[in-house]
């Protein structure tokens, strides 16, 4: 054995005794971490842990409870046969294999198509496209709390089967909806009215903010979610009204800390890793195996590429 080759196998050997990490580890994925000063903040993967793997999949939703976030958000929409699934867009075509509107196809015709794009796709084969109940088994398995948005292909009149849905878990209280669309939070509310219910406000105009604020105290709403373009003369409007704030989507520690300072302590994340607040031992230990772990990835994955393309 040549030396170049006996170091590749050294390098082998070492990865595997002290940095033995997950599949989804990748080297080029984000892994920030970013370490809340207070106990308060909860902090929840956008579409699951979405950086890591495909968007709004189980193995997203999982890696969510491994990483310890406090709630995972995914998106639902039922499909024609009446099926509630998670799925971003109004169509399969980015996500899948399969073509054609969520509304339009089938139960059976979803289950069918494979997800074939989002991050990591390939260390993933095989994955479906889940159905809210199996997000919420997964939920219900890490301790994690589901953040639901109900998308604009839901009608009104879907909503009192979604809230069958809901009320028969028997972890309803830890379940918060989120939606941009006005007439279903003020229906799943009333459906619904001792589950959290935010209204989702993107970057509309400064007018159109205070209307969202105001239709939410109207009909009872408990909260708005906003994306991170608004400052704090919005943030304190909200909260004047008596309603609760969330943002989406905070991808940097710079946006966290600004949020932070604003009062705010509820985050939807892509990127950011949650650190946990004053742990006992164990955890402390557990959270620094895991982030050795990735850092040694970093390092000795392109080594090991180097070595082997030498070899």
């Amino acid at each position: 054995m040549n030396t170049k080759k006996a170091a590749a196998l050294f390098l082998a050997v070492l990865m595997a005794a002290v940095c033995t990490v997950p599949a989804y580890a990748a080297a080029d994925s984000v892994y920030a971490s970013y370490v809340i000063r207070s106990g308060s903040v909860r902090m929840t993967a956008h579409r699951g842990y979405s950086s890591v793997a495909p968007e709004n999949t189980l193995p997203a939703f999982r890696l969510a409870g491994e990483y310890g976030f406090w709630g995972a958000e995914c998106d639902i929409s039922p499909t024609a046969d009446g099926v509630w699934v998670i799925m971003h867009d109004n169509t399969v075509d980015r996500m899948t294999d399969g073509t054609g509107k969520v509304s339009e196809l089938t139960f059976a015709e979803i289950s069918a198509l494979t997800i074939d794009a989002g991050s990591n796709v390939e260390r993933f084969p095989d994955t479906r496209v889940p159905t809210l109940t199996a997000y919420l088994d997964v939920c219900k398995e890490y301790g994690m709390h589901p953040v639901i948005e109900i998308k604009n292909s839901a009608a009104v009149s879907d909503m009192p089967s979604l809230a069958a849905l809901l009320s028969a878990r028997e972890e309803k209280e830890m379940f918060t909806i989120i939606t941009f669309e006005s007439a279903l939070a003020a229906e799943i509310k009333r459906l619904l009215p001792a589950t959290p219910v935010y209204l989702l406000l993107g970057g509309v105009p400064a007018e159109q903010a205070g209307e969202a604020i105001r239709f939410a105290v109207q009909n009872g709403l408990d909260g708005v979610d906003f994306a991170c373009v608004w400052d704090e003369d919005t943030v304190r409007q909200i909260r004047d009204a008596g309603l609760r704030t969330m943002v989406w989507t905070v991808d940097d520690v710079d946006t966290a800390e600004r949020y932070y300072a604003m009062g705010v302590r509820d985050f939807t994340t892509n990127t950011l890793t949650p650190g946990k607040p004053q742990p006992g031992p164990g955890e402390r230990f557990e959270w620094a195996r895991r982030f050795v772990r990735l850092a040694l990835e970093r390092i000795f994955r392109p080594l090991e590429k180097l070595f082997a393309r030498a070899c």
